[in-house]
């Protein structure tokens, strides 16, 4: 087991990065406007960019791709002959490998819920209600999720210093009107299943509010047979060696719709997920420091996968549930447009919202491609929509996970989605502190065949 130690090497600034949700502000166009939240601090700032700045990435990702530029390139070469071949500039740009199938093996079980490993990737499967999701996932990964709240506190603290628990604590109490009681009560299950003060666990749950990412959905014209796939970069810290905690996390909640959410240990929102309704939304980090008198991110997005069956009733909920600070999401289902499958980016802000549809093109986003939404932020946007392009008609799940080689995902790249929403078919890869996701092999997963059964002793 690495030591607390390989984290804080990684980074000291970690605190710094997801606490305050967002950067700084930047002029926008007029969008839709979201209803009227309650007043529970300062005024909201003035208005930001809606929809992504080709140079608005992270601090924290750019701090964390410096870092990791001078890391050596990983092991694996890109073929002359394949189709990515000029596409990046990117040293260590290699081809997606999709690991072999490996039987599922069951690690632990509490009541109905149990955890396993399939294959390069663990499985929890949470099943019941808020209280009792909460309590499982405590007593089945007690351990590693108060490795994870202390190191929490040790980077923090080394960063912060007295600043770090004030701003977090300023940070909860100022969202925590605006989330769902059934997320409280599964924070207290959290605690009290593994000893951690509430306030811990707390803390723990507003701590992911940033991420710098690339996301991109096609279907229809784009695909070689028309179905919907999503994918989701996420570029976040790969130096941290958070992969240790890695985890899909299967919600089968006793009221709802059940969910993927790709995660890490303790996590009870979402950043990356697909309903079993074929619906999927991944997130991306914005701007707007301090905005907090909303839902925060990743329990707006759980809450989304959990209430929303449709790519509209998605749409609604964004609108209409008050947001903090800034930012975008791709939000696909394949039912949608009488079942060839739709999607479309999202940029929300706290008081405000921009829904960028297929083929709009957006002073930001200036190259629109017929039946795709395609999100991403400076080079790396040309690299994304260039690629597409190239494969155009003919992409296929291979051909989507190579999309998301290097030059797409960055250096700091932690995980990589494929979702195919019709059929509940997912692909993930997780980083390690050698090398990024996109380098990694990809396992394969079926929703339908995961939640089905039980795997044997």
């Amino acid at each position: 087991m690495r030591s607390l130690k390989l984290w804080c090497v990684g980074n000291l600034l970690l605190a710094t990065l997801m606490l305050a949700g967002c950067t700084q502000p930047t002029p926008k166009p007029e969008p839709q406007a979201a209803p009227a939240k309650p007043q529970a601090h300062a005024a909201v700032d003035a208005k930001m960019s809606a929809v992504p700045e080709p140079t608005a990435t992270s601090e924290t990702a750019a701090q964390s791709e410096a870092k990791l530029a001078v890391q050596a390139v990983p092991a694996g070469t890109l073929p002359a002959d394949h189709w990515l071949v000029g596409t990046s500039t990117a040293e260590d740009m290699v081809p997606a490998v999709v690991a072999e199938s490996a039987p599922r093996a069951l690690l632990a079980e509490s009541g109905p819920a149990y955890l396993e490993k399939v294959g390069l990737t663990r499985v929890l499967h949470l099943k019941g209600t808020p209280y009792e999701m909460g309590v499982q996932q405590g007593t089945m990964l007690k351990e590693e999720i108060k490795e994870g709240v202390a190191l929490l506190k040790l980077v923090g603290n080394m960063s912060l210093k007295e600043k770090y628990a004030l701003t977090l604590r300023e940070a909860w109490q100022r969202t925590s009107p605006f989330i769902p009681e059934k997320y409280k009560e599964e924070i207290r299950g959290l605690s009290e299943s593994t000893g951690i003060a509430l306030e811990d666990v707390q803390d723990f749950t507003i701590f992911p509010e940033l991420f710098h990412c690339s996301g991109f959905a096609f279907w229809g014209k784009a695909t070689a047979d028309g179905a919907l796939l999503h994918g989701r970069v996420l570029d976040y810290m790969r130096d941290a060696g958070m992969d240790k905690f890695a985890l899909i996390i299967i919600h089968e909640p006793a009221q709802g719709n059940a969910t993927v959410n790709i995660a890490y240990s303790g996590m009870l929102g979402s950043v990356t997920g697909m309903n079993a309704e074929h619906v999927s939304i991944g997130e991306m980090g914005g701007r707007g420091e301090g905005k907090w008198d909303g839902m925060p991110m990743s329990i707006l997005l759980r809450e989304a996968l959990e209430t929303c069956s449709t790519l509209d009733a998605a749409k609604d909920f964004f609108t209409k549930t008050p947001r903090t600070c800034q930012y975008y999401y791709v939000i696909a289902d394949s039912k949608a447009n009488n079942g060839i499958g739709a999607a479309v980016g999202v940029a929300a802000e706290p008081d405000s919202i921009q829904f960028v549809e297929p083929n709009q093109s957006v002073p930001q986003l200036p190259r629109p491609v017929e039946d795709a939404v395609l999100l991403s932020a400076n080079e790396r946007y040309d690299c994304l929509v260039d690629r597409v392009q190239k494969q155009y008609g003919k992409i296929t799940p291979q051909i989507a996970l190579d999309v998301m080689a290097r030059g797409v995902s960055m250096k700091s790249n932690m995980h990589d989605v494929l979702f195919k929403p019709a059929t509940l078919e997912f692909w993930v890869a997780n980083s390690t502190i050698d090398a990024p996701a996109c380098n990694l092999p990809y396992t394969h997963h079926d929703l339908n065949v995961l939640m089905k059964d039980k795997p044997q002793k």
